[in-house]
Order: C-alpha cells, then structure tokens, then sequence
C-alpha cells in the first residue's frame, strides 16, 4: 500500500492515512520506507456521476506505475468543454480520494493538466510520467510537456456499457414507463 506523508497542523508530526479497510489493525506494526517512485500515472477526471467505467479506467491506470495520482477537475475546467458537472467538486474530490487504486488526489484547475505535471515532475525528482487520457481526445491535453521529457500518453479504452449519458437516459425511460417505486 502506498500512502503519501503530510504534516498534522496541529502538532507539526508527519503522517500517514491508512483506511480501515487496508487489514492492518491498531497495534499492528507497520514498516514505513521512503519508496523511490520511477514512474508516476497521472490520470484527469472529472468523476461525475462516478460508474464503473471510471473505475475501471483509475484501476487499469494504476497498474501502469508506481505512484497514481489523479487531478480532479475543477467545476470551472469542465464547463470550458462540456456541460456543467452534477457533483461539485468537493464531491467529486471525495469519491476519488476514497479509491484503494489512487495515491493522491490533487485538483486540476485547467483541461490542460501541464501546470500539475510540471509541478509532480519537479517534486518527485524527474519521473517518467505517464499521462492516461480517453480514447476520444484527438490531441491530448498536456502531451506536449509529456513528450518534452520523454514520458508517455496511453489511451485506455472506454467503457461503452455505461456512461454519464446512458445513466441519464435509462432513469428518463424508468421514470416515463413508471417503473420508480417510492420507497419513501
């Protein structure tokens, strides 16, 4: 399991978070490494109306690197090419930070991650990164700094069963054939 350090305010301690669900008890000793991370997955998403599809991607991503990290999206960012998110981003940020699959989770102000990438390739001493992107974009935001220092662009590919469209659809047709049952 790998977990980024950050500081407690409070006392100034470096800590660590480790989720209740990880198997390892109170009690339990833990060995903690500084761990030399080689190559980073950086994966865009705007996460609304989280499905399957999403997870799949951020798992299949995961598996590419050493360290996943994953920009959410900015309400703002979204709305410059597509509509309006359902989420808002503190929801959004939520759901992602909350996946076994994901090391960190920053926030993306701009469609173009290249401000983040620039940021991670200089904090994490020059990395190879590997900027994940959906198969529908034809020229990838931020591929231009990737190539510049020699990392890689994939394109994983998508997940056509369920979408933010199919999912709005499908409750149309159910709510028009009166299939909702109030269980209020």
């Amino acid at each position: 399991m790998k977990k980024q350090v950050w500081e407690n305010k409070s006392n100034g301690q470096l800590c660590i978070t480790i989720p209740k669900n990880s198997g390892i008890k109170v009690g339990d000793v833990v060995n903690v490494e500084k761990e030399k991370i080689r190559k980073i997955v950086y994966s865009p998403i705007t996460a609304d109306m989280f499905h399957y599809g999403h997870l799949r991607a951020l798992e299949s991503a995961n598996l590419l690197g050493d360290f996943h990290i994953c920009g959410v999206l900015t309400d703002e960012a979204i709305k410059s090419y597509k509509e309006e998110p359902i989420a808002d981003l503190k929801e959004r940020v939520a759901i992602i930070s909350g996946l076994r699959c994901v090391d960190v989770v920053i926030t993306q102000q701009e469609i173009d991650p290249t401000e983040n990438l620039k940021k991670i390739y200089g904090q994490y001493g020059k990395p190879k990164i590997i900027l994940i992107s959906a198969p529908k974009w034809k020229k990838v935001p931020g591929s231009a700094f990737i190539k510049k220092i020699g990392g890689e662009v994939v394109q994983l590919p998508f997940y056509s069963k369920l979408s933010k469209e199919k999912i709005i659809s499908k409750i149309f047709k159910i709510h028009k054939d009166g299939k909702v049952k109030n269980y209020g």
